[in-house]
């Protein structure tokens, strides 16, 4: 097998080789997709490890971690970014009286010139925007992939069951 060749994953190879990390449970197909989503989202590099690891700490499929991390891929990652850093300054910028000085500031840029406005840019509220963001998009985002996750596959465990109590006898 391959995994007992590699001599970075020969050390978590009896981690990594539980069957039960494989099959599909209800909670193990929930946790797994819940890491693979909360850390694709949050984190922008080295995404699939840290979701296979701490799915198997926390005994969750690791196939459905590896594929929720997916959720950010080149097509959708401009509009996670976009939308977690427009989140990110409601959160952290949020009053009436700053949504009104924002609406003066923005009428008053808009007569500046691209390059101005770019040298005066703030890039740590940006990032720190940005950060916010990702953050409350991968807490809601992991969250509704437990959810749907957990009930998809009981759904489809319960609809088999009946499938097979209704099946005619050989």
């Amino acid at each position: 097998m391959r995994l007992l060749r590699s001599r970075w994953l020969r050390p978590h190879a009896g981690l990594l080789l539980r069957r039960s990390l494989w099959q599909a449970t209800p909670r193990g197909v929930a946790v797994g997709l819940a890491c693979g989503v909360f850390f694709g989202i949050l984190i922008p590099f080295a995404q699939m490890p840290v979701a296979i690891l701490v799915a198997a700490l926390l005994r969750g499929n690791l196939f459905l971690a590896t594929m929720g991390t997916l959720i950010t891929n080149p097509l959708t990652v401009p509009f996670v970014y976009l939308g977690a850093h427009r989140v990110g300054r409601w959160l952290l910028d949020w009053s009436p009286k700053a949504d009104i000085e924002a609406t003066v500031a923005a009428a008053a840029q808009a007569s500046e010139s691209f390059w101005t406005q770019l040298t005066h840019f703030d890039f740590g509220a940006a990032t720190l925007h940005l950060c916010a963001g990702l953050a409350a998009f991968a807490v809601v985002g992991g969250v509704m992939a437990y959810v749907i996750g957990f009930f998809a596959i009981r759904w489809q465990q319960q609809r088999r069951l009946v499938a097979v109590r209704n099946s005619p006898p050989r």
